[in-house]
């Protein structure tokens, strides 16, 4: 086999790997009310009785489940993609279009949700033709998506709504600033602030700009990831690190020889496995396979230990129902 090809067909298992990988760490909340952020302002939510809602349709991959509930916010193109959505026979589309009927903002019964249409609007998003929503779910958890909205004086009306979860656009262009997100956060007085939509489309994720929102409620959920939706405890950024929430960091040296450090957070005890995979995702390593109190803990590899070639190679947290996974670099 020449070199060419050889090196093809490693980065093609690379990939492979790769993809496997981003499958395995999708986890939904068991038994509970969930909520995945696909980017942008696209979001998925699937509720604990089974029920799936997307919003705004445009970025990520995980359309797979066949939805119950679909809402747009507005008509601009990176918000109303509906065909990424299968549909249920019996889904309900609600779009701007039918959420404000002569000036009125409509509410909305699906089952056991209820879908309250708000006001959302700037100088790039006329008032009839934008909207936010309010989604009560059975369990009790409001979640409200703000649309594509500046700080408007209709905020006010939130704050006795008593909402769970509050999704803010702050991109600062066609959005709120995420100055202006703060303050509004403190009007509307949810539970919990996320940040979305932090740049225009295509949207890469700005941790600058997140950085900026200083809300005391805020909760950063990055493009890829699920949260479990409760009305009690939810994992609160604090100081703008995750200390509340479990996390894998990367590994420090990275690219190391022979040794590096793999560290983790856990905000509750949990039963926690860490191991280290090949690009073929052969198991090379078990790290940690125990229980383990809430705390901050760092685990070293030393490849000494181990028969292992140069290259590339993968760590993967799983702790109760949370996963994670990391690539590091071995160079001899």
């Amino acid at each position: 086999m020449g070199l060419r090809q050889t090196i093809s067909t490693y980065y093609l298992v690379l990939l492979t790997f790769i993809l496997i990988t981003l499958t395995v760490t999708d986890v939904w909340g068991s038994g509970i009310d969930s909520l995945k952020y696909l980017g942008h302002s696209s979001v998925k939510i699937k509720t604990q009785e089974g029920v799936i809602i997307y919003i705004d349709p445009y970025q990520g991959t995980d359309y797979a489940d066949s939805a119950d509930i679909a809402l747009v916010t507005h008509q601009h193109d990176d918000h109303n993609v509906l065909s990424l959505v299968k549909k249920k026979k019996t889904c309900v589309v609600i779009s701007n279009y039918e959420a404000i009927k002569s000036g009125a903002y409509q509410n909305f019964r699906v089952g056991d949700i209820n879908i309250e249409s708000t006001a959302a609007y700037n100088n790039y998003h006329l008032k009839d033709q934008c909207v936010g929503y309010v989604i009560t779910l059975k369990s009790g958890v409001k979640l409200y998506h703000a649309g594509d909205t500046g700080n408007i004086a209709e905020f006010s009306s939130l704050t006795s709504k008593a909402i769970t979860y509050a999704l803010l656009p702050m991109d600062g262009i066609y959005t709120m600033t995420p100055e202006e997100a703060t303050i509004a956060a403190g009007v509307i007085n949810a539970k919990y602030s996320i940040p979305i939509h932090t740049m225009p489309p295509p949207d890469t994720y700005s941790d600058a700009i997140v950085a900026r929102f200083t809300a005391p409620t805020k909760l950063v959920v990055r493009h890829g990831q699920s949260i479990g939706l409760t009305k009690s405890t939810t994992s609160v950024e604090n100081k703008y690190s995750l200390q509340n929430n479990f996390s894998l960091k990367q590994n420090y040296p990275n690219p190391f020889n022979p040794s590096t450090l793999i560290s983790y957070h856990l905000p509750v005890g949990s039963f926690v496995s860490l191991n280290v995979y090949d690009v073929a995702g052969r198991k090379v390593a078990t790290l940690v396979n125990e229980f383990k109190d809430a705390g901050d803990y760092n685990t070293e590899f030393n490849t000494q230990n181990y028969f292992m070639p140069s290259g590339v190679y993968f760590y993967k947290l799983t702790a109760g129902e949370y996963l994670s996974t990391r690539k590091m670099i071995l160079i001899k």
